[in-house]
């Protein structure tokens, strides 16, 4: 299951689905409407040199190569056998973001915003913001094509197709992960004159709906949208507020005082948590646990699809010592495949690992490009 000099292998099938930002979607759920594929071997790596999340639309995945031995550009790739399709210089480097929304690539990065045309790769547009501080600070609405940009300064709204500004608000300062956006407005989490606070904002406007001060500012997990209200990661506990009114409706399940949340996803009543002590599924309702890996998960990132939860794992049983990408029955939390990465100390993933339907894309430091994993054959070592 080892990369190898074997010549790269295209997916069977071009993949469909989309993975458009960090959170899978605006109200970061993490979760998207395909199936993984059945086995998670290295079907293609890129030529392109990153270490930065892709996403992906319309069979195209999206990448940058920012760093201070690149030229800076963003990238768009073939998503079923890698070749590139467009490079766009931008001569930066250091933190960024993609989202795509309409017919938009939105890259950010540094005090700049970019609109490309997701086809072409051509500039249509470029706006100032605040600063990027780190590339989870980007989101975006589809419904309206509004991209929000977060930053110690707060939050800014542009529309996608020209960039224009929408709003800008300091109601909330020093955003500590990707805002969720759901049925017309924003929550995010940071600061409000001084207090940890969750926030509830107007998409159409900015203006401030509500605010519930929480314990603790939390340490990872990014707040998560549902139907049953607003999922925040406060004081190592998952608790759920109402979207409407901002109250504190219940606490759902604690992880003591040395584990914290990484990643939260949702996905049809059910909470998938990742943690440095493994990861666990819970009724999103009940809090009560439907499965449970006691095997720790290295960093952040979660893929929910139809059948299957993805997730980075560590030193599992059937493969010691070794950092892998691995697939789970989404039910009942049985191993179905796992990919490892080379034995080397210090090989792991640069990014979170993305689902669209038959493929699993991520960065990782043996590739030092984007890399998918599918239903392919497995190379030899």
């Amino acid at each position: 299951m080892l990369p190898s000099s074997d010549s790269d292998t295209s997916l069977p099938d071009a993949p469909t689905g989309a993975w458009t930002q960090y959170g899978a979607d605006g109200a970061n759920t993490f979760a998207t409407n395909v199936s993984a594929p059945s086995r998670g071997n290295l079907a293609w790596t890129s030529e392109a040199f990153t270490r930065w999340q892709p996403v992906v639309s319309d069979g195209t995945v999206y990448t940058t190569n920012f760093d201070p031995s690149n030229d800076g550009s963003a990238i768009a790739l073939d998503a079923q056998d890698g070749t590139e399709r467009w490079r766009t210089t931008l001569d930066a480097s250091g933190e960024n973001a993609t989202v795509v929304v309409g017919d938009r690539c939105v890259v950010a990065y540094d005090t700049e915003l970019v609109g490309l045309d997701s086809r072409t790769g051509e500039r249509v547009w470029r706006a100032t913001t605040n600063g990027l501080d780190f590339s989870e600070l980007l989101v975006a609405d589809e419904a309206t094509e509004t991209v929000l940009v977060g930053s110690d300064e707060g939050i800014e709204a542009f529309r996608a197709a020209n960039g224009e500004r929408r709003w800008e608000t300091d109601a909330v300062r020093r955003l500590v992960r990707s805002p969720a956006v759901y049925d017309g407005r924003v929550f995010a989490v940071g600061s409000v004159d001084g207090a940890p606070s969750l926030v509830a904002l107007s998409l159409e406007d900015g203006s401030e709906r509500w605010r519930s001060e929480l314990a603790s500012v939390p340490e990872s997990a990014a707040p998560v949208a549902t139907r049953e209200g607003v999922v925040v990661s406060d004081d190592r506990t998952l608790v759920v507020y109402d979207e409407e009114t901002g109250d504190r409706c219940c606490e759902l399940v604690s992880f003591g005082e040395e584990v914290a949340p990484r990643t939260v996803a949702a996905a049809d009543g059910t909470l998938f948590v990742t943690s440095e002590s493994g990861a666990v599924a819970v009724d999103s309702e009940t809090g009560a646990e439907r499965w449970r890996r006691d095997t720790p998960v290295y960093d952040s990132g979660i893929c929910v699809g139809t059948e299957t939860v993805v997730f980075p794992l560590d030193a599992p049983e059937f493969e010691p010592n070794e950092k892998t990408i691995s697939a789970f029955h989404r039910d009942s939390g049985e191993m179905r495949w796992y990919y490892a990465l080379d034995s080397n100390f210090h090989d792991d993933v640069t990014s979170p690992p993305v689902l669209v339907d038959g493929a699993v894309f991520f960065t990782a430091n043996n590739i030092d490009g984007l890399a998918a994993l599918g239903d392919v054959p497995e190379r030899e070592e």
